[in-house]
């Protein structure tokens, strides 16, 4: 019995040390394709030219197109492929190519690493009565830890605060619910609802 509550003194000791290191910025974590540690364990963008220049033109394309859709179709247009990395398996970590999909692109929108900041506790984990396990996104203001300027980025801050509200408004138009929205400019007289 008392090895048991050991193991879970242990288990509380060490999730205290990790959430003080997110508290503070400095828990190492998984970094998206495009970042890599150095030899001090600080997130840089990557050294690959050919990455760092694909991830820039990514961000540059959604910027003149307002949508992940369009960035995607443009990709696929000019056959530009998207690098990844291989979480999981034998060869981890290593650098693939592909085409470019809409989950993905939302993925690399919705990711703060890419404004070069440091967030933790973004989702809160919630077990179901069924023993399934779901998570929900919180807002932003309820993130455990969020440090802006912890590293090198593609874009600032306020890009990517322009981001998620453009995406936001977005899926407000592709809702189901989009029919009991206000209306929007435009020479056509109830346009949302012909939408």
């Amino acid at each position: 019995t008392m090895s048991e509550a050991e193991l879970h003194f242990l288990k509380a000791r060490m999730r205290g040390g990790q959430l003080t290191k997110a508290k503070r910025g400095e828990l190492k974590m998984p970094l998206p394709v495009g970042l890599i540690y150095n030899s001090k364990d600080e997130p840089i963008l990557d050294p690959d030219k050919q990455v760092q220049s694909t991830i820039s033109l990514f961000f540059e394309t959604f910027r003149r197109t307002g949508s992940a859709c369009a960035t995607v179709k443009e990709f696929q247009r000019q056959g530009i492929l998207f690098p990844r990395k291989i979480r999981k398996g034998i060869n981890k970590g290593d650098l693939v190519w592909g085409d470019l999909v809409h989950s993905r692109s939302l993925q690399v929108l919705h990711n703060p690493r890419y404004a070069g900041a440091f967030f933790y506790g973004r989702e809160k984990g919630k077990k179901n009565i069924d023993g399934s396990y779901s998570k929900q996104k919180l807002p932003q203001s309820e993130w455990f830890s969020l440090h802006q300027g912890a590293h090198e980025g593609y874009i600032s801050w306020e890009e990517f605060q322009q981001n998620q509200a453009r995406l936001l408004e977005t899926s407000k138009l592709m809702s189901p619910h989009r029919g009991s929205s206000p209306p929007r400019e435009g020479c056509a007289l109830l346009q949302g609802r012909v939408l």
